[in-house]
């Protein structure tokens, strides 16, 4: 096997060989989603976000692995939240930033992190795991970090020495129903008079919604996907992590596995969500809304999101992190993991406090949610 390569660019890399490492379930992972994250300047060395990413090759020259990994100058966009360790670094007179993280941008969806094909065994992943950690060290950097690991890569990166961290997020699964009125009766009466009420309200406000695959939509509409994204990122006094050429190049080139539901009053549109799909995933990633109408986030964000994944089959739906307000609507909580090797023993040894603090409330967090889940007594 040939030695870990680094490189400061996924473009620099051959798309099918990348691709052929992931399948068809992790549509975050793709070559063109990263690349496109690049090429539309969402990522890069004025973002904070430099790409350094590892391959290893078979001796052939056929990709064995590789690892999406990132120079970070700060901790936006991850949504593992480490800005305290950051200050204690602070505090004491040492730099947290730069930082590695392997990682997909502005992405909380699960997925593996080391990426490899089945002849290169163990290997190939050990290999990566060991460069990116002797990097930290001969960058002088202050930590390595996994985000939204897959469990079962979870025991190689413990091996490798690294502090595993829990949190809990919501998704639905599909109980095998036919279309949405056979998944409300899987429901307690209470909550089936209230999801229909709120869908109700929705439709007596003149509003409808209508899907579009990425190829589908036109250029004064992806204008509109984008405003309504940036629309809710400045609700919040946020900038935009994501460019307007972002979903201009996802929309061409990822099809049918970009999709959009935009919410209408007659020929105006309102509010809109963004979702991406794997073979028997739905991912809901963004919304926005240029007003507020009562209900409409529920309906174009989880209804809407449930009625197409019954529809196209999918196993699961995974609307993003967060929310105790989605356990009401049908989604159950489930833990996610993130793996952190810091270089400062003192700070290593804090921060394995934390987190053993932080996974028992994590653990005690996710069960009591589920008291909370609206599903009929008598169903599992």
């Amino acid at each position: 096997m040939l030695p870990v390569k680094q490189h400061a660019s996924i473009t620099g890399i051959p798309r099918a060989d990348w691709d052929a490492l992931i399948g068809s379930e992790q549509p975050f992972l793709r070559h063109a989603y990263l690349a496109a994250l690049e090429k539309s300047g969402s990522i890069g060395p004025e973002t904070g976000w430099i790409p350094r990413i590892l391959t290893i090759s078979h001796d052939d020259g056929t990709l064995a692995g590789a690892v999406p990994l990132f120079e970070k100058h700060h901790s936006n966009g991850e949504f593992v939240f480490d800005w305290d360790w950051a200050e204690a670094y602070a505090a004491s007179g040492r730099n947290y930033y730069p930082k590695l993280v392997a990682a997909i941008p502005f992405t909380p969806v699960s997925g593996p992190r080391i990426l490899t094909e089945p002849r290169s065994g163990t290997s190939a992943a050990e290999a990566l795991i060991a460069y990116a950690r002797e990097q930290v060290v001969a960058d002088q950097l202050s930590s390595l970090h996994w985000l939204f690991v897959a469990e079962e890569q979870i025991p190689l990166l413990e091996r490798d020495d690294c502090l595993i961290r829990t949190g809990c997020h919501f998704e639905w699964r599909n109980p095998g129903v036919g279309d949405f009125q056979e998944w409300l009766g899987t429901l307690s009466s209470s909550r089936r008079k209230s999801i229909r009420r709120e869908r109700r309200r929705v439709t007596e406000a003149g509003i409808h919604c209508t899907w579009y695959e990425g190829d589908q939509l036109d250029a004064r509409q992806l204008r509109t996907v984008y405003e309504l994204y940036a629309a809710n990122y400045y609700a919040h006094g946020m900038r935009p992590y994501l460019t307007p050429g972002f979903f201009e190049i996802i929309a061409r080139e990822l099809g049918d596995t970009f999709s959009v539901c935009l919410a209408s009053r007659g020929a105006e549109v309102v509010a809109g969500a963004i979702f991406l799909s794997g073979d028997n995933s739905l991912y809901g990633r963004y919304w926005g809304a240029f007003e507020w109408i009562d209900c409409l986030h529920f309906e174009v964000c989880y209804y809407q999101g449930i009625e197409h994944a019954i529809h196209q089959g999918y196993a699961r739906f995974h609307p993003g992190v967060q929310g105790e307000h989605k356990l009401l609507r049908g989604f159950e909580p489930h833990l996610h993991y993130s793996a952190h090797w810091l270089r400062d023993a003192d700070f290593r040894q804090a921060v394995a406090k934390f987190l053993e603090r932080e996974r028992h409330a994590v653990d005690a967090y996710a069960e009591a949610a589920t008291t909370y889940l609206p599903f009929r007594k008598s169903d599992p």
